[in-house]
């Protein structure tokens, strides 16, 4: 009985201080002002960016998910989230994209969904790319945090660049399907069902070759199977399609 005793003894007694020392111990809280940001991440976003080519598509529009995400604490009262959306070349509310006119978070929440709708209005095809940036603004309830802003592309043409790659400073897109061009593009969009490429990225700053690579392979593969049925792709302005080795 002694031994164990002996060895009890001492187990219970460190049990008791840290039991003592977490009972003495603050808990951390958040205490700063509440701030409101653009969830990235539940967007399936690496940057602030969205690039919509409806050049590859039939859609007449497009819906975007804006998740917001509060840094602070649910309330029993519903607040007001400040939202604007300005552009430099000319997007409208109503002909190039729709929003809810009051972004509210409910009580008892600290997240929310607020869909954004962005529209294939008649004019892109006579005017070019429209942009518009969606901005996260202080309001009377919460102050705008540290990720704020979305910047919303779209075309109705099909772009003659690689989309997604303008902040890498490693293994660009054109390392592993070469040079864009229109043809190309619609050629890989077809295959892969990819046009903005920025997720196919580590952090945002470099390709990820476990995505480019089999990607590369699939196209070869699929060009070869083309060029077999009908000869070479051809774009009109680039020449034969082609994928580096």
């Amino acid at each position: 009985m002694k031994s164990i005793i002996k060895y009890v003894l001492p187990v219970l007694t460190g049990l008791f201080f840290m039991l003592a020392a977490c009972e003495k111990e603050d808990i951390p809280y958040y205490s700063d002002v509440e701030r409101i940001n653009f969830d990235y991440t539940s967007m399936g976003l690496s940057k602030d960016t969205v690039n919509i080519a409806y050049g590859f598509v039939t859609d007449q529009y497009t819906n975007i998910d804006l998740e917001l995400l509060l840094t602070g604490y649910a309330k029993d009262y519903d607040r007001v989230i400040g939202l604007t959306i300005t552009s430099e070349d000319g997007a409208v509310a109503g002909t190039n994209y729709e929003i809810a006119d009051n972004v509210i978070m409910p009580k008892g929440e600290v997240s929310i969904s607020v869909p954004l709708k962005v529209l294939r209005s008649e004019d892109l095809m006579t005017t070019g790319a429209k942009s518009f940036l969606v901005k996260l603004v202080d309001s009377d309830d919460l102050v705008a945090g540290l990720r704020t802003t979305l910047f919303v592309t779209v075309s109705d043409d099909i772009p003659d660049k690689w989309i997604g790659d303008e902040g890498w400073f490693m293994n660009p897109i054109s390392q592993y399907f070469g040079e864009c061009s229109k043809t190309k593009y619609l050629f890989v969009y077809e295959q892969l069902g990819v046009w903005d490429f920025s997720s196919w990225s580590y952090w945002g700053m470099m390709g990820d070759a476990a995505k480019f690579t089999p990607a590369k392979r699939i196209l070869k593969e699929k060009l070869a199977e083309y060029e077999a049925e009908n000869g070479p792709l051809v774009d009109p302005k680039e020449g034969r399609v082609t994928f580096p080795d």
